[in-house]
Formats: structure tokens, sequence, C-alpha cells
């Protein structure tokens, strides 16, 4: 198999919208699809929460719908979606938030929120840990999905790009629960993938426009990390093979970040540097503009995980902490907690169950202040 995907500078263009309108031109010819000749054209952004940097830039979205119009597609044909991870809260909450509200009224693009329809049950064959899983209803029936992930670190996955973008067709508090299924960070990496390949089998018509113009690192993403300027924008239609450039653009090793390797291992894509053809800039002079991608996790920590027969994991298995300076008792913590491991009573600070908690982090990522961090467990976590 190969693949074709650009990259590109965005300085090089007078703005975000047009630099992306110029990156999907210089892979238009590859696509196996026509826009023309689709009727519903749904847009994926991440809308992880009612934070700026927490989410696919709104210049993107608008660069995506002006690639659009200049092809004629009518904006009737044209939606956009996701699921927030935050109890009671839904992608119109978070475009108000982050200033996509406007641009999608300026361009008559419908704003569909996943949790409004009771969602299908979906078999996912050949899945490794999650057999079966709730979609929503506009992924089912858009006939185009146009895929906007943001480069960010994330605590438990490593990275969050191209593939696990995808995690958010599954609506509302649902996503926690299916972290049940995944209680290590190789074991979420096989869910991840296993929702990822759902999407390969039944969704042919994809594009991702990758944003890598300001990513997010460090221990406290996907949701509140430090901030990196790139200025890079990528896009084609294979999501491993983007996943796999971004880690290559940032130093990092694909098989290092479980969800990617696993997706490796099962052939859903392209890996193999060869078989990608890239247009647009080079790959190297990519790397030459870029720093160190900054993630949690080690091949070190995996490394000695996997001779010890996972005690070093139980060690350096990552714990919620609160801060309590910044908490404000509102207690959502204890409402996406997929395991009830957080109590909270009214007036009063969480307390988090060690006993119960699979340290799946939903907690950190959507505490809207911020107020949860994660630190290994210590050697106190050979006993848990």
């Amino acid at each position: 198999m190969s693949t074709k995907i650009s990259i590109i500078n965005a300085n090089d263009y007078e703005s975000i919208p047009k630099a992306v309108v110029g990156a999907i031109k210089l892979v238009e010819n590859s696509l196996p699809f026509s826009f023309s000749n689709s009727n519903q054209i749904l847009l994926k952004p991440n809308l992880l929460r009612a934070k700026k940097e927490a989410c696919t830039q709104p210049s993107f979205v608008e660069g995506v719908i002006l690639y659009l119009k200049e092809k004629g597609i009518s904006m009737d044909n044209v939606s956009i979606g996701d699921s927030p991870g935050q109890q009671g809260k839904n992608a119109s909450d978070v475009v108000k938030k982050i200033g996509l509200l406007e641009i999608c009224k300026e361009n008559d693009v419908k704003i569909i929120d996943f949790e409004s329809e009771i969602p299908d049950v979906e078999i996912i064959e050949d899945a490794l840990q999650m057999k079966k899983f709730h979609v929503a209803k506009a992924i089912k029936n858009c006939d185009i999905l146009i895929n906007l992930p943001r480069l960010k670190s994330h605590a438990e996955a490593m990275i969050t790009g191209a593939m696990k973008n995808y995690w958010g067709i599954i609506p509302g508090g649902l996503k926690a629960k299916y972290h049940l299924l995944g209680k290590t960070a190789d074991r979420f990496g096989e869910v991840l993938a296993d929702n990822f390949s759902w999407i390969l089998k039944h969704k042919s018509k994809r594009l991702t426009v990758y944003d890598l113009q300001e990513i997010m690192e460090g221990s406290m993403g996907p949701a509140a990390g430090k901030m990196v300027k790139w200025d890079l924008i990528l896009v084609g239609t294979d999501e491993l093979a983007l996943d796999v450039v971004a880690l290559e653009i940032g130093k990092l090793k694909a098989k290092n970040v479980p969800h990617v390797n696993n997706a490796i291992e099962r052939n859903l894509g392209v890996s193999d540097l060869d078989n990608i053809e890239i247009v647009g800039m080079s790959l190297e002079e990519a790397k030459k503009m870029t720093p160190k991608f900054n993630v949690p996790g080690s091949t070190m920590t995996s490394f000695i995980s996997y001779i010890t027969g996972h005690l070093a994991y139980k060690v350096m298995k990552k714990m919620p902490n609160l801060v309590k300076i910044k908490c404000a008792k509102c207690g959502q913590c204890a409402e996406i907690c997929p395991t009830e491991a957080i109590r909270c009573e009214e007036g009063n600070y969480p307390i988090f169950s060690r006993k119960n908690c699979i340290s799946c982090l939903c907690c950190m990522e959507l505490c809207p202040e911020n107020a949860i961090k994660a630190s290994s467990r210590g050697i106190i976590g050979l006993f848990d």
C-alpha cells in the first residue's frame, strides 16, 4: 500500500484558512472520491471541552469550508459535529465558547450534537477489546467524513491525533465507560485501534486535515498542556500514515505510542515511510523547523514494564491528584468517572479511591478548572 500526504508551512500563506486550502489542493488529485457527488459531508473536529487550546482551531474549519465552497459544494450538504467528553455538554456548547459558532453561522453550516439522537450499536469485527460500541447517527449517515484533529499530548494515550480523534464518534459519557475495556495503556491502545478499525471498514470516503500549527504537549495534555507553535499543516486520507509522519516530525517513535503501534501491527493503514509520498515541504524540512514533541511516557518505562511482568507499570501508572486551591467543588469529575472511584458531596472536595481507579484520567482531562494532576503511583502501586 502507499498513500500521499501534504506538509505545508502555514506561514507561507496569508492566513490559516488559505493555508488549509493550499494543503488540500496538493493531494486532491489522489482523493478516491468526489466531493461533488456527495449529499452529506460531515466535519469532525476535536471539541474536547470549552477551551480554545483543547480544540481544533476554528480557522482550520473555516479553511475546509472555504475549500468546499471553491469546489462548488452547497453548504446545505455540510455539517459539523462532535461529542465532548464532559457530562451535560455538547458540540453546540463548545463551539460558542471557542469562536466557531460565528463561522458556522456565516457559512450556514449546521451544528450536530452527537447526543441528540439515540446512537446505533455496532459490532466491530476482529476487535481485540471493544467488540461492540455505540456510534453517533451523524457519523453513520454521512457520505464523506472530514477529520480535523489537533496534535496534543495525552496523559493516558500518549498522543491524540488523526486516529484518536475518532474516539469522539462515541456519544457523551459512553466514552468514559469504554475506558473500562482498557485498564492499561496497551489495552486502551487496543480499544482505540478497535474504534479506528470500524471507521476503516465503514467510512471509506475520508479526508484528514491535521492541525499542527500550534500543538499541545506535556503531562497536562490533552486539555491543559503547554502550547508550542509548529506552524505545520498535514493533509491526507490515511490516518495511520498521518500519525506516523506527525510523530516523525516530533522526533518520536511511532511504535512507542500504544494505539499507533497496535494499528501498525494490525495493518490498519500505511506505516512505512518509504510508502508515504510527501508533497509540499519535505519531511526533513519539517523536522528541522520543529522542536521535539514532549509527551508523557517513555521507551524505557515500556521496556522495564515488559521484562518485569508489569511491576514497573504498577509503579509508573498515573493516578489523579487534586489541587485543592483550584478546585471549584463542582462534582464533574465524579460524574464522568466510569468506575465511580470519585465521591463528591455538595460543597465538599472530591474524594478519590485508589482501589477503584483504573487511571483513565478522564477526570483530569475534563476538569473545567484544571484542578486535577496526574502523578505516578510510586512504590505503593505494587500493592494496589
